[in-house]
C-alpha cells in the first residue's frame, strides 16, 4: 500500500468511451489494474529512492541567544577522589556546558538564629564549618574560570529551621529570604562569584515531595518569592534574577505565575522529566510553543527574559524511587538529543541535564560507606563512586555523553538558533506510467521519526554553522541537508549509533574521517542507517 504520509499519488484514468465490447471492457480494467500496480511501485520507489530534505533558512531566527547547553552539579554527597576530580574536570572541559544548576541545603552554611533572631553563617568571625562548603566552592570556582553562567537555589526552605523558643520558619517566612539573599550577597562580593546570575527560592515547589506531610501551599511559596525579590533589591542584588517557577510538571503553575508574580521572576524555568512518547511525536515542541506564547501575552517582558528548563531528562524506566539504569543505554543519547532539539525548535533557550555524577545524591537508605546498590541516585554521565562500589567499569562515560557533550559544544552560549524543517523532497516531474494515468508528487512537512537543529554563531568575521539531524526510528533515513546562502564550507561530521559512535582514548567523541568541503546551498547528503544521530559543524573539532 502506498503510505499516503510519505507520497501522494493522484491518479487521474480517462473517461471510458461508451459502447465497448465486454472484452474491451476486460482489457480496459486490466489496464488500469496494471497502471495501479505501476503507481504504486514507482510512489514506493520514489519514497526509496529520493531522500528527505533538511532545509535550513538562515534568516529565520527562533531562539536569539542561547544559553548553551546546561548540566546540574551539585555538591557531592560523596566527594570524588583526587583523580576522580582531575577526570572529572576533563570531561566537562570536553562538553563545555553553557549553564550549571547548583543546589544546597541552607543547613550547610546556615547555623541558626541568635537569641535576636539574626541568621549566624558559617563565614562569620568566629564560626567554624567552612568545610562544608568546601565541594560548592570547587564548582563555582570552575564555573567562574570557564565564565559558566550559574543558577544557584535552596532545595527547601519549606522544611523549616529553628528560630527559637521553638518555631520553625516556613516558606513564607521573611527570615528564610534574608537568609538566600545574605548567602548570595557573600558568594558574589566576598567570594568574586560574578558568573551567578539566577537564583532558585525552592526546588519543585508544586512536589508534595518538596513538602512537610506532603501539603503544597502555593501561596506560602510565592509569598517567599517576593520577600526573596525585596531582599535581593536591598542587599543591592537588582542584577540577580529570580529563576521559576521550577515547577516538575503541573503547567499551570507557570500560567499563574506569569499572572501573578511577572513582577519578581525575571528567568522563566520549569522541569520537565518526560515520556518517550511525548519525545517521539513532538509533543515537548508542541507544548512548549505554547507556553512560551502564553508568557508573551501575559507577562510582555517575558519577551526579553531567559527562559529554559532547569532540569531535563527520561522519566520511563525509573526505578528504586530515583534511579534511571537507561542512563546507561544508547537509546538514552538519541533521545536525550531529540528533546532538546524539540526544546530549541520551539524557542526555549537550553535545557540542563540531571545530572552530572552519581555520587552527588542519596536516593535510599542514608548515607553509608561505601554507597550499596540503591545508595546513589542514577541519573549522571558517569558515578565517581563506581570502584568504591565494587564496579569500576561504572566510572567510565556513558553513551548519552556523547550526543550531550557535542550539542554544548557545537551549540554554544550565543549561537543563533534558526529554522530547520523536513521535508520529502517534492516531485518537480510528472511521468505518465499508463495510457490515462498521471503521478504527481506532494509535499509533506511531518516527517515522522525525523528531527532537526541548526544554529548559526559570529566568531570573529566567520559565521559558523552546526547541524543535528536526529533519526528517532530503527529504518534507514536518507536526508539532504540544505542551507540556501551558506555556500561552500568545510564540514566535520559526528555520528553517533549503536555500532558507530567513535571515540577517543578519554571516551571522547571524535569526528567521522576528515573535514570535507560541501555546498550547503545545493545540498549535503547524509544516510542515518538506524535509531542515531549525526552532527555536521563548520566549527573546528578541537
Amino acid at each position: 500500500m502506498v503510505n499516503t504520509n510519505m507520497r501522494t499519488a493522484l491518479l487521474e484514468n480517462r473517461a471510458r468511451r461508451p459502447g465497448l465490447a465486454p472484452g474491451s471492457m476486460l482489457r480496459r480494467l486490466q489496464s488500469l489494474c496494471a497502471a495501479l500496480i505501476a503507481a504504486a511501485l514507482f510512489a514506493g520507489a520514489l519514497s526509496a529512492a529520493e531522500p528527505t530534505v533538511v532545509t535550513v533558512d538562515l534568516k529565520s531566527v527562533v531562539v536569539e541567544r542561547f544559553m548553551g547547553i546546561g548540566v546540574q552539579w551539585d555538591p557531592y554527597e560523596y566527594l570524588p577522589s583526587p583523580e576522580a576530580w582531575k577526570t572529572t574536570l576533563s570531561r566537562v572541559d570536553f562538553m563545555r556546558p553553557g549553564l550549571f544548576r547548583v543546589m544546597l541545603n541552607a543547613t550547610s552554611y546556615l547555623r541558626g538564629f541568635d537569641v535576636a533572631g539574626n541568621p549566624q553563617y558559617v563565614w562569620s568571625e568566629g564560626q567554624s564549618g567552612m568545610e562544608r562548603l568546601s565541594s560548592l566552592f570547587d564548582i563555582l570556582d570552575y564555573a567562574q574560570a570557564k565564565n559558566i553562567d550559574v543558577l544557584i537555589g535552596e532545595w527547601s526552605p519549606s522544611r523549616g529551621l529553628n528560630v527559637g523558643g521553638g518555631a520553625r520558619a516556613g516558606a513564607a517566612d521573611p527570615r528564610w529570604a534574608r537568609v538566600h539573599a545574605d548567602f548570595a550577597k557573600y558568594l558574589m562580593t566576598v567570594r568574586k562569584y560574578s558568573v551567578i546570575k539566577y537564583f532558585n527560592y525552592m526546588n519543585e515547589p508544586n512536589g508534595d515531595w518538596m513538602w512537610p506531610g506532603g501539603a503544597v501551599d502555593y501561596s506560602a511559596w510565592a509569598q517567599g518569592v517576593r520577600n526573596l525579590r525585596k531582599e535581593f533589591d536591598a542587599h543591592g542584588l537588582s542584577a540577580l534574577q529570580v529563576a521559576g517557577p521550577d515547577n516538575s510538571g503541573n503547567w499551570d503553575w507557570l500560567d499563574r505565575c506569569a499572572q501573578e508574580l511577572r513582577g519578581e521572576i525575571g528567568a522563566w524555568e520549569m522541569h520537565w522529566y518526560a515520556k518517550d512518547a511525548e519525545v517521539l511525536d513532538g509533543r515537548i515542541e508542541k507544548l512548549l510553543q505554547e507556553k512560551r506564547e502564553m508568557l508573551r501575552k501575559t507577562a510582555p517582558q517575558s519577551a526579553s527574559q531567559p527562559l529554559f528548563l532547569g532540569e531535563s531528562g527520561m522519566i520511563e524506566g525509573k526505578v528504586n524511587g530515583d534511579q534511571q539504569p537507561r542512563v546507561k543505554e544508547f537509546v538514552y543519547g538519541v533521545l536525550m538529543a531529540d528533546y532538546i532539539a524539540q526544546v530549541a525548535r520551539a524557542g526555549w533557550e537550553t535545557g540542563t541535564a540531571w545530572d552530572m555524577d552519581d555520587a552527588m545524591h542519596v536516593n535510599q537508605g542514608g548515607r553509608v560507606s561505601p554507597p550499596a546498590a540503591r545508595t546513589l541516585k542514577i541519573w549522571g554521565f558517569w558515578n565517581t563512586q563506581g570502584t568504591a562500589m565494587g564496579h569500576p567499569e561504572d566510572e567510565a562515560i556513558r553513551p548519552w555523553f556523547y550526543t550531550w557533550s557535542l550539542m554544548a559544544r557545537l551549540f554554544p552560549k550565543g549561537t543563533r538558533i534558526v529554522n530547520a524543517k523536513s521535508v520529502y523532497e517534492e516531485v518537480k516531474t510528472v511521468r505518465e506510467w499508463a495510457k490515462g494515468t498521471r503521478i504527481v508528487g506532494a509535499t509533506n512537512a511531518d516527517v515522522p521519526g525525523l528531527r532537526s537543529m541548526a544554529g548559526t554563531r559570529q566568531e570573529g568575521s566567520r559565521t559558523e554553522m552546526s547541524f543535528m539531524v536526529v533519526n528517532d526510528g530503527d529504518a534507514p533515513k536518507t536526508v539532504t541537508l540544505k542551507a540556501p546562502g551558506a555556500g561552500r564550507r568545510n564540514l566535520t561530521t559526528y555520528r553517533y549509533f549503536d555500532r558507530e559512535r567513535p571515540v577517543d582514548s578519554n571516551g571522547f567523541p571524535v569526528p567521522v574521517g576528515k573535514p570535507a568541503a560541501a555546498d550547503l546551498g545545493k545540498g549535503v547528503g547524509i544516510e542515518l542507517p538506524s535509531r542515531g544521530v549525526v552532527f555536521l559543524t563548520t566549527r573546528s573539532a578541537r
